[in-house]
């Protein structure tokens, strides 16, 4: 709609962009007689902004109306965890959601992330996040923690000659002891501590 002035005046137009209609600025415009306004522009004064939303203009209705703005924000695939800055205005497109997931084993379940995994699962996964101990570092570890001996007792102990053997094999053998090996699981089940003290004397035999 082209509206033309009778006669020659200063006014404040607020100008839109032409893809979005979104508001862009407002400036002071000199409306000369005879002349319409600057492309994109109107005299229609838009609503105040409010967080997270920005005006549209509607030019076939003369009239401002707020839509969502969450430009520049980081939104995820609820399908895959792909992450994508938003760059059009108005609602997130369906797939995706403002929320960030806390790790990589969340699927969106309804209206958040959820970690579905086991508790077993859960468990393994935290053992797999420990670096391996080479064998000096790990005897290291038990000796200057006095476990040493006991551990190569309960060894001796074990009744089963299978399950010895395999144990025997993997202690003295072994380049390296990784926290998630089963063997290794059953070493460190013989002493008598806690996981919390478990995973300190881990980290202290990573510096040996």
């Amino acid at each position: 709609m082209t509206t033309f002035t009778d006669k020659d005046r200063m006014i404040m137009a607020y100008s839109f962009d032409p893809v979005d209609q979104r508001l862009v600025g407002s400036f002071e415009y000199f409306w000369a007689v005879g002349t319409g306004l600057a492309a994109h522009s109107t005299r229609v004064e838009p609503p105040a902004i409010e967080d997270g939303m920005i005006p549209v203009f509607d030019e076939e209705r003369q009239s401002w109306s707020l839509t969502e703005d969450h430009r520049c924000k980081v939104v995820y695939s609820i399908q895959d965890q792909s992450s994508e800055i938003v760059d059009y205005i108005g609602p997130i497109k369906d797939g995706y959601t403002l929320t960030q997931p806390d790790s990589v084993y969340e699927s969106w379940q309804g209206d958040q992330w959820e970690d579905i995994r086991t508790e077993e699962e859960k468990a393994l996964q935290k053992l797999s996040l420990f670096a391996p101990l080479t064998r000096r570092q790990f005897k290291l570890a038990l000796l200057e923690n006095g476990l040493l001996v006991q551990v190569e007792q309960a060894i001796s102990a074990i009744e089963d000659e299978t399950l010895k053997t395999r144990i025997q094999i993997e202690y003295t053998e072994s380049e390296k002891f990784e926290r998630i090996n089963a063997s290794v699981q059953y070493m460190l089940s013989v002493l008598d501590l806690n996981e919390e003290q478990v995973d300190e004397m881990w980290h202290y035999a990573m510096t040996l």
